[in-house]
């Protein structure tokens, strides 16, 4: 690539942070053909301005606003998921009634709660279900329109059915959280579901990883004070965690399974 002028520069970077989430400096010195050093001057430009996070080797994008595939998600901080999932299934009952929200972190939950019997769970994701079809539970399906990204349904459909239901517990997802009072969204019609089955779940816990704190999405779906709980890791930043446990309470995983 011939070489650009330091604005020219910083901007690709900057398009190229946001459209694959995340960048290596090494990668990216190699692409520009500039030295790492220039690189990592640019990241501290970006990360400055607020377009990126700067993290350890690179960067990340501060702005979720274009959702990534679910099989792409679902093998994001893997780890951190399924421990998040293993803690929020000790919220699970006997005989329970749950929602099971559309996301990756959920979809662990719904592999775990496999093993479970005797739940009627409610879920919109295409793909909670899928996993879910030959366990020993009932499961039933909201309708609505496909999101082939969130292999979620949406929309009226899913509103309509999932206002008539009462549920024990509610797990809900959420994108980036940063500089929000609450879970997000990146579209509408996904923080239309997630407020209906606030309103109609007597407990809500939101799952989300430590890395949704680095960033930023579209709609706030809820402000803290309407979940219960939030169940995440230990790499969130003390200084966010300590302005979360001001409005939610904070239930945060420091041991995973290896």
């Amino acid at each position: 690539m011939p070489k650009l002028i330091t604005a020219e520069r910083r901007n690709n970077i900057a398009e190229l942070i946001i459209s694959n989430g995340s960048i290596k400096v090494g990668e990216v010195a190699k692409k520009f053909d500039v030295s790492t050093e220039t690189i990592r001057k640019d990241l501290i430009y970006l990360d400055k301005i607020g377009v990126i996070k700067k993290s350890r080797g690179g960067a990340l994008s501060s702005l979720e606003i274009i959702e990534k595939p679910l099989e792409y998600r679902n093998t994001e901080n893997f780890d951190l998921k399924n421990a998040i999932a293993n803690k929020a299934l000790s919220f699970v009952k006997n005989n329970s009634v749950i929602f099971i929200d559309a996301g990756s972190t959920t979809l662990c939950l719904a592999k775990l709660l496999y093993l479970k019997k005797g739940l009627t769970i409610i879920t919109n994701s295409f793909s909670a279900a899928n996993v879910l079809s030959n366990s020993q539970n009932i499961i039933h399906m909201s309708g609505g329109q496909l999101n082939n990204t969130t292999m979620a349904l949406e929309g009226f459909g899913a509103t309509n059915f999932l206002s008539k239901i009462k549920v024990d517990i509610a797990f809900l997802g959420s994108s980036g959280f940063k500089e929000h009072n609450g879970p997000t969204s990146i579209d509408f019609s996904d923080a239309n579901v997630k407020q209906t089955m606030i309103d109609n779940s007597k407990l809500a816990v939101v799952l989300a990883d430590s890395n949704k704190s680095h960033s930023t999405a579209l709609v706030e779906y809820t402000s803290w004070k309407n979940i219960d709980y939030l169940v995440t890791d230990n790499g969130m930043a003390s200084i966010d965690a300590d302005n979360l446990k001001k409005h939610v309470e904070l239930i945060i995983i420091t041991s995973f399974p290896q």
